[in-house]
């Protein structure tokens, strides 16, 4: 999906500033509402093998006493190897995973609106035949995709119908974890039948390509086969702004091209199940092989030489995940690709921010008429690849999983605040605004700037033509800045606060 990136700072003071300008970026809410099973669309489901239409269905969250109607809206992709929960072998794989729901209260705590959609699953794991393996992992991707954008269509429609939800037009981020995070993929880079139908996507045995857009619909869920796909809100837009994939993988590389949607992946290096580089996936609780395909390291490799990242360059994060991403504490670890987090012990190699409750689970597969053994089985196949969870016992697995979960929301919003272009600027009656000088300035060599009310992170500074020509990290309340090396002129300074960024005119003698 190409997408033109806008400009990063506007020459000029900025003016008019949210009320509260570190919404978005920390938590302003102590209570959210979760609207649940939202019926969003519906279409056919594969899962017993005859396609059946049924709902598809959604849990909608939002600030508890929020007044503002004009919010950014991510859909979110729960995990579950494209299986329903406990059939898959595992304790996840719905919208109401431990996991899944914190994430979601969170970003909606910082005055997000979230949708976490249930999605239509269904796939063949166990046949014999790797070509009907890779054939039907492929489609079940492929109809997740679809269904994502169903959901978003549903949202932009809903703002013609009273916006009962109070989201913004133009703001939407797709995020997944998992299964999820192949999705979140997919919708960002799949978009022509030439990507989908490459010779690994060939099914030797039937002579057939394994996905056939007049027959499984479009890349946007429409068309095709009418007792195969069902056309839901046509007629409107699928944009979206940027995407987060948390474990995920993509099909193939081709799919990713230059002028594509900024990408934001989080990543174990020794996932057993999906590589982060190049390789196969696997599926849980067996040895069998599924499809080659390209890890959040690879992907996000190719999203940085392809300038899509480029956004979260300048200024560039100097936060503390930040730095262990990029090495700065812990020597290399992302190799310098922006938007990239590592997570690099074996131990943590699949999911460690997941959890579950051990009655929920045995509960969850009595109803499906899976035995105590069977649940224990699901929940020991869970720890065979985050055996921390086991070891520390309920409450120490929990509280640890919800420390990797501080690492995903640390790393992921401040990017998102960016490419949404959430920071509108400090007001310049703040006290924030008046508590910053410039002295002196005009400047002949050195000038200090000093703020009394924030603290500075960084700066950047653009020249009349509004070229980036320096930039640095700060930190500090003041610091002095040497304009040795630059011409005599008109220079414009962001300043980067927690809070926001104004800018300052500097004339340069």
């Amino acid at each position: 999906m190409k997408r033109t990136l806008h400009a990063l700072a506007v020459i000029g003071v900025l003016a008019s500033a949210q009320a509260n300008a570190q919404r978005y970026l920390t938590e302003q809410f102590s209570s959210v509402d979760v609207q649940s099973n939202v019926v969003y669309g519906q279409n056919f489901s594969v899962l017993t093998g005859t396609p059946q239409l049924q709902p598809l269905v959604m849990d909608v969250y939002t600030p508890t006493g929020d007044t503002q109607t004009d919010r950014p809206l991510i859909v979110y992709v729960h995990t579950g190897s494209f299986l329903p929960r406990y059939i898959n072998q595992l304790a996840t794989g719905d919208k109401t995973d431990s996991a899944t729901v914190e994430m979601c209260r969170r970003f909606a705590k910082k005055g997000y609106v979230v949708a976490a959609i249930s999605y239509r699953t269904g796939w063949l794991p166990t046949s014999d035949s790797e070509q009907t393996r890779k054939q039907t992992i492929i489609q079940a991707v492929y109809r997740s995709m679809q269904d994502a954008k169903t959901a978003v269509r549903f949202m932009r429609k809903s703002i013609t119908e009273g916006n009962p939800y109070g989201i913004s037009n133009d703001k939407i981020v797709i995020g997944g974890q998992g299964s999820g995070g192949y999705t979140a993929l997919a919708y960002a880079t799949l978009q022509e039948t030439s990507e989908i139908q490459l010779l690994k996507f060939f099914n030797t045995e039937t002579n057939l390509f394994m996905v056939d857009p007049a027959i499984l619909g479009d890349f946007g869920g429409l068309g095709g086969n009418p007792a195969l796909n069902n056309d839901n809100h046509p007629g409107y837009s699928t944009d979206i702004s940027m995407i987060f994939n948390i474990g995920g993988a993509l099909g193939d590389s081709s799919w990713l091209e230059p002028g594509e949607v900024p990408i934001c992946s989080i990543h174990g290096v020794n996932d057993p199940f999906a590589p982060y580089m190049n390789g196969t996936v696997f599926v849980p609780g067996t040895s069998f092989a599924v499809v080659n395909v390209d890890g959040s390291g690879r992907v996000t490799q190719l999203a940085n030489e392809y300038g899509n990242n480029d956004i979260w360059l300048n200024p560039p994060f100097t936060d503390d995940v930040t730095n262990y991403a990029q090495g700065a504490l812990a020597g290399t670890v992302n190799e310098g690709n922006e938007g990239l987090f590592p997570i690099t012990a074996i131990q943590n190699a699949s999911g460690p921010w997941e959890w579950w409750d051990t009655t929920a689970v045995v509960n969850g597969c009595a109803a499906l008429g899976i035995d105590e053994a069977g649940a224990f089985q699901r929940m020991a196949n869970g720890y065979a690849s985050n055996p921390l969870l086991s070891a520390l016992g309920t409450v120490g697995g929990r509280n640890r999983a919800l420390a990797y979960i501080d690492t995903l929301q640390n790393f992921i919003t401040p990017r998102m605040y960016r490419a949404l272009e959430l920071n509108v600027g400090i007001a310049e009656n703040s006290a924030i605004a008046n508590g910053v000088k410039v002295y002196p300035n005009p400047v002949a060599r050195m000038t200090e700037i000093s703020s009394a009310e924030a603290i500075i992170r960084n700066y950047v500074l653009y020249d009349g033509q509004g070229r980036i020509v320096r930039n640095d990290n700060v930190n500090r309340d003041r610091f002095t800045f040497d304009r040795s090396g630059l011409s005599a002129g008109s220079y414009y300074m962001e300043l980067f606060f927690d809070e926001g960024s104004l800018t300052r005119k500097l004339i340069l003698e």
